[in-house]
């Protein structure tokens, strides 16, 4: 068996090698997720599907192509299109020609039996190595989004998960505010996307009132959280969405109510497959700068 993944952000390596480890088998996934693998994933999709879609299929036809023999993927029990990815993606890549096994994660209680009889874990065991792969991740996060006194700016980010995570695709946004003297607090990471949790309690009940109804993916997180970041006095609000993210796009105008609501300054960043990094680098140095100049 050859398992091609997908990449994700800073955690990419560690989960590669930790597959690795727990199956024994050879792990494939890109160094790096390139235009040509994007252009692959928009080739081969709808023009309206959303853009992790075509970025996540890029890279399984970049596996498939460097021996992939299965193809791992996670799943969600909401009503996002994210749950359907994995069915979608399958049939488009078999359509294609390839011959593979398409093996799919939930963070659901499937994870256990799955953890059972793909790893051959006992349920001890898996205990055990839940314990040590959230350790690991926190100290990915801490390392990556360290607080620091020399930075005098405070940006809060939210958005689509993934959008979020993999750098290769917000054109590593974390790492270019941090060097403009930002500290970055992200508000969907690893640890907390398994849980969902937002910021507080009193900014999810204070979201309720302007969306009463699960609206899938992590929009209504992205409410909450610009809420919390509203409260806790930072300095700015950066809203990642991909383009034709339904969540997002839904929630779009009620984060733009909280940013009023709070006097908060707000930027967004859609994106997709037409985005270049020089156009975005432009307007994230004007917002920062803007901030800096607010705050003197």
């Amino acid at each position: 068996m050859k398992l091609g993944i997908p990449r994700m952000g800073v955690y990419s390596n560690y989960f590669k090698s930790l597959l690795e480890d727990l199956t024994g088998c050879e792990v494939v996934m890109p160094s790096k997720v390139s235009r040509d693998m994007i252009k692959a994933g928009v080739a081969n999709s709808s023009d309206m599907m959303c853009f992790p879609y075509k970025v996540t299929l890029g890279q399984q036809i970049w596996a498939l192509e460097h021996g992939a023999t299965d193809l791992l993927m996670l799943g969600s029990s909401g009503i996002c299109r994210f749950r359907h990815y994995h069915q979608l993606q399958e049939q488009t890549l078999k359509k294609l020609g390839y011959d593979f096994n398409m093996i799919v994660f939930t963070k659901q209680a499937a994870v256990l039996r799955m953890a059972i009889k793909f790893f051959h874990l006992t349920p001890f065991n898996m205990f055990r190595v839940i314990r040590d792969i959230t350790a690991n991740i926190r100290k990915i996060e801490a390392d990556t989004y360290p607080i620091l006194e020399t930075r005098n700016l405070k940006i809060g980010i939210v958005g689509e998960t993934y959008t979020m995570i993999e750098s290769d695709i917000n054109f590593d946004i974390v790492r270019k505010l941090q060097r403009m003297g930002v500290n970055v607090d992200m508000s969907l990471i690893v640890s907390n996307w398994i849980t969902a949790k937002t910021k507080g309690d009193t900014e999810e009940k204070e979201a309720r009132k302007l969306l009463t109804k699960d609206i899938g993916g992590h929009g209504f997180q992205s409410i909450c959280n610009t809420i919390w970041y509203g409260k806790n006095g930072y300095d700015g609000v950066i809203h990642l969405m991909p383009l034709s993210c339904m969540p997002e796009s839904t929630v779009e105008v009620l984060v733009d109510k909280v940013a009023d609501k709070y006097n908060i300054p707000l930027y967004r960043f859609p994106i997709d497959e037409a985005c270049f990094e020089k156009g975005f680098d432009t307007r994230l140095e004007t917002f920062v700068s803007m901030l800096k100049r607010g705050k003197r």
